[in-house]
């Protein structure tokens, strides 16, 4: 008996330092300028895209950046490794001077990023709707990129940033109909609240949303997605459990209960895309979700991971535009989507599609 207290005695201090750990990159994503991040900022100025700020209603200042229509010329190349576990990308940012002639304009999209990002990590996304004559905004979210330090908030908090945003880009008319948001993991998810707080955006892209955030982040450690591999056989369930309490009382946020669900069924066409290897998205949750909304599909893509599906725009960027210019016809039904097979040597499979209107097509 006091053998087994002496050992929890001394476990106890390694579970809390592990707790602790957990719960501080919860609350608080890392940041970086490296090298090739100046160089994607050096790349969009010299693009004609604008680099600014606004403030919300509760003093957070949010940084983004704008560009107009514009045909950029941009070179990616996609390899996958023979299993279809691994992708090989390689990008080209635009080379040609900036001459500052614009395209007429189809309309507006705003980009969201993933968890630890900023905004100009969309940059391909973004030469490539500019070119298709989209206004485009990348902003940074609270407490990541340029933007202030904020206590994050997994979804909603995020999402009333991006709708003042969208709001006061509004009123300056720099934001022309139809309006389209897309987010990447954690930028999706806020995509999706900020789509339901204005209530009156065109369509939404989420690629790799997570549903419930409690969820993601108890999934998080046994991917390469949180750290070494390795961390996630050191840090257990127990610990992960007290972090998110701990990190949603400091937060002001209940990790466990943001209500995603709720939030799609108050927003407009949602194209939820996920890759069909993806370890951290739990697949019968957002199909659950969409079949709970009208107005959601929910696209599997073969061969695709967490990190792959946001960089493959040679299988997702025509589809894309296809289902934006669907949507924009006046009275028309939330579209089907489906993505082009891969170009490169990945391995092809089926392609399950699941609507708010009742199940599979």
């Amino acid at each position: 008996m006091r053998k087994g207290c002496a050992i929890a005695l001394a476990v106890l201090p390694w579970l809390a330092g592990c707790a602790s750990y957990v719960a501080h990159k919860i609350e608080h994503p890392a940041r970086s300028h490296t090298s090739l991040q100046l160089a994607i900022h050096d790349n969009l100025r010299q693009q004609g895209f604008v680099q600014a700020s606004m403030r919300t209603s509760d003093g957070v200042r949010i940084a983004y950046w704008l560009g107009q229509p514009h045909a950029y010329v941009v070179h990616e190349s996609f390899k996958s490794s023979a299993d279809g576990t691994s992708l090989q990308w390689q990008w080209q940012m635009p080379q040609a001077p900036f001459d500052g002639s614009k395209l007429p304009v189809t309309g507006s999209i705003v980009l969201l990023h993933p968890w630890e990002g900023e905004g100009a990590m969309l940059a391909t996304w973004a030469y490539r709707f500019a070119s298709a004559g989209y206004v485009t905004v990348m902003p940074d979210l609270r407490s990541q990129g340029d933007s202030d330090l904020a206590p994050v908030g997994y979804g909603p908090r995020e999402g009333k940033d991006v709708a003042e945003l969208v709001r006061n880009l509004r009123a300056s008319g720099q934001l022309p109909r139809p309006l389209f948001l897309m987010g990447v993991s954690y930028g999706a998810t806020a995509a999706v609240f900020a789509a339901s707080e204005l209530g009156d955006v065109d369509g939404v892209i989420a690629l790799e949303p997570y549903g419930n955030a409690a969820d993601v982040i108890r999934r998080a450690p046994s991917t390469d997605l949180f750290g070494p591999r390795w961390l996630g056989r050191v840090i257990g369930g127990s610990s992960v459990d007290v972090a998110i309490t701990r990190a949603s009382s400091d937060l002001g946020v209940d990790l466990e209960h943001i209500d995603t669900a709720s939030a799609l069924q108050h927003a407009p066409c949602t194209l939820m895309l996920r890759g069909a290897r993806d370890p951290l998205v739990s697949a019968p949750t957002l199909q659950a979700m969409a079949v709970r909304s009208p107005r959601a599909r929910y696209v599997e893509v073969s061969s695709e991971n967490h990190l792959s599906l946001p960089l493959r725009t040679d299988r997702l960027m025509q589809p894309l535009l296809d289902w934006m210019q669907a949507l924009a016809s006046p009275h028309t039904a939330c579209p089907c989507f489906t993505p082009l097979q891969p170009s490169d040597n990945a391995s092809t499979g089926k392609t399950q599609e699941i609507s708010g209107a009742g199940g599979p097509t």
